[in-house]
This record gives structure tokens, C-alpha cells and sequence, in this order.
């Protein structure tokens, strides 16, 4: 499984490196493409050209794709929900239309939503063989309300989202469980607010819940900052928690986001990088291999985990 975020806006052959490297589907992270307006027309224009691409068209008529969508395809550079109701429901649109996720959020009665129409949110959930993946939606609802996890803060999912949430992974029995955003799991640490660290309340509860429902091979994925990296928490939801940020497609990178951090185990600044990710089930215990891969093919720094390390008994 391939995956990346901050896409080239123009031909690039990072598309055709993913395809070579064997990844047989792919997920599209956010920012993917660059819209940066809440313009129906012009958001549908961005989603239309970018799909073009002639080597991001043969990817998506090669493999099967996902996508959820970051600040710059949500609305602008760091926006939260709070945009109003009606401009997010135009890039919503444009995403609904041009995005063949099987499920789009929720119906405004609060139900799933797997059609055209008026929505709220882009969540959504996929297995693909061993491997659920939980593509959370931390722009759409954030700032709209009190947090469900603390009432003086707001919130960043939203309460329905939040069921919603708990429902699927509580009921998924992968092997291995991919919770995704766009949004790193961490801060920032620059003047920007959209990181899980402003919402870290929701944050630990999600964790929290994780760890008191005893659900194994949970590890988070993330995006946005143009650099990649790879850390690992320790036992903070009873085994070993990693983070997999995984940026940029394109060739901006951004060194000053490479931060120090207690759990950074590796990290490059590095353009033009995706992540390919194998799952192996026929091995006891089934592995897990995440490689950060350029588009000259050049191997940045790998990680392997197993199924033991996160949680399952054997």
C-alpha cells in the first residue's frame, strides 16, 4: 500500500515510482491537491486537473485509491472548521464529486453517508487485507463546539464523528489498524494551530480508549509538514504506539518542522517522498514494514514492527 500528502500540482514521476515500487493501491493523505479557495467552481476545477495528470490518472485506473483531504483542499493554509457552514460545503462538494471513497462522513440526520448530497465531514473507513484504515476527519467540525472529551474546549472530530469512530475500531478485526490524518499527531511548533496538540484532550482520550478497550495494531499516520519522520511513544496504549508522518509529494520541504522530540526515532527533509507499506500475514508474527521512499527510489529510512509489539497475543 502506497500513501503520501502535499501532492505536485503538475507532472511528476513520484506517480510512477509509487506503481514501480509494487504498492498495489494507494491513499491520498491531504493537500492532495492544493485548492486554497472555497470557490465550488474552482475547487472542482483543482480536483478535475489534478485527477488529469497523465501520471496521477494512470495511478488511479492502475490501483484502487482513497483520499481525505488536509487544510489547503479543506479551505486555506492552517483553517480549521470554523469557515463558515456554506464555504465548507463547497470544497465538500468538490471532494464528494471527484473522490470515489466508498463513504463520505455523515448525512446532516447524523447516518453514513455513501452517496451525493449535502454532508458534513469526509471520514471514512476501508480494509484492505490485513490492514483497516480509519481516515479521520480533524478539519471539518473542529471549533464548531464543546469538546465531548472536555466541555470548556472545543472540539476537533466532533461528538458524531467520535461514536463513529469508536464503533469502527472497536468492531475491526485487522491485524493492523492505520488511524489517519492529515494533521499531525504532534505540535507544530510554529505559529500554526492545526495539530493534534492544540486538540490534545481528544487526542488522549482517543488513546485513552484504545487502550482501555485492549484494541491491538493501532498505529498513527499523519501528514502537512514537509518533512517525514517516524516516532515511537512506548507503551502509551498498552504496546508500542508509532506515528509514520509521511511528506511532502511535491518538492517544497520545510526544515524547520523537523523538530526535536522525545520519541523521534527517524526523520528526513526530503521532497518527492511517499511511503510504501507491506503487510505479511503468512509469517507468525505478521510483520509490518513501513519504507519512506524517494521518487529516484532511494530508501530514506524504514521501520518494522510486528504483531506482537502492537498488542496482539499469540
Amino acid at each position: 500500500m502506497g500513501m503520501g500528502s502535499c501532492a505536485p500540482s503538475g507532472s511528476d514521476y513520484v506517480w510512477n515510482r509509487v506503481l514501480a515500487e509494487g504498492c498495489e493501491s494507494f491513499i491520498f493523505m491531504g493537500d492532495t491537491p492544493y485548492i486554497d479557495s472555497t470557490d465550488l467552481t474552482l475547487a472542482r476545477q483543482r480536483q478535475r486537473e489534478f485527477l488529469q495528470v497523465p501520471e496521477v490518472a494512470r495511478l488511479v485506473s492502475s490501483v484502487p485509491v482513497w483520499a481525505t483531504w488536509d487544510d489547503h483542499d479543506f479551505a486555506l493554509n492552517g483553517q480549521l472548521g470554523d469557515v463558515s457552514y456554506v464555504e465548507k460545503q463547497k470544497t465538500r462538494t468538490a471532494f464528494v464529486d471527484y473522490r470515489a471513497n466508498a463513504t463520505y462522513g455523515q448525512t446532516t440526520s447524523g447516518e453514513v453517508q455513501k452517496t451525493r448530497g449535502v454532508g458534513e465531514g469526509v471520514y471514512t473507513s476501508f480494509r484492505r487485507g490485513p490492514v483497516e484504515v480509519i481516515l479521520l476527519d480533524p478539519r471539518y467540525f473542529s471549533r464548531t463546539a464543546p469538546s465531548w472529551a472536555d466541555p470548556d474546549q472545543a472540539t476537533c472530530l466532533g461528538g458524531v464523528q467520535w461514536e463513529w469512530f469508536k464503533k469502527t475500531i472497536k468492531a475491526s478485526d485487522a491485524t493492523f489498524k492505520l488511524v489517519m490524518t492529515g494533521m499531525v499527531w504532534d505540535d507544530k511548533k510554529n505559529s500554526e494551530s492545526d495539530d493534534w496538540e492544540t486538540f490534545s484532550y481528544e487526542r488522549e482520550a482517543l488513546l485513552d480508549f484504545v487502550k482501555d478497550q485492549k484494541i491491538p495494531g493501532v498505529v498513527l499516520l499523519s501528514g502537512d509538514i514537509h518533512c517525514s519522520r517516524a516516532l515511537m511513544y512506548g507503551p502509551r496504549v498498552g504496546y508500542d504506539l508509532w506515528q509514520f508522518i509521511v511528506s511532502p509529494l511535491h518538492d517544497r520541504t520545510i526544515p524547520s518542522l523537523n523538530i526535536p522530540h522525545p520519541a523521534l526515532v527517524h526523520s528526513a527533509v526530503e521532497p518527492n517522498t511517499f511511503l510504501r507499506l507491506e503487510a505479511d500475514t503468512t509469517v507468525r508474527p505478521a510483520t509490518l514494514r513501513a519504507t519512506w521512499i524517494n521518487r529516484d527510489g532511494k530508501r530514506l529510512f524504514e521501520v518494522k514492527t510486528d504483531s506482537k509489539a502492537l498488542g496482539h497475543r499469540h
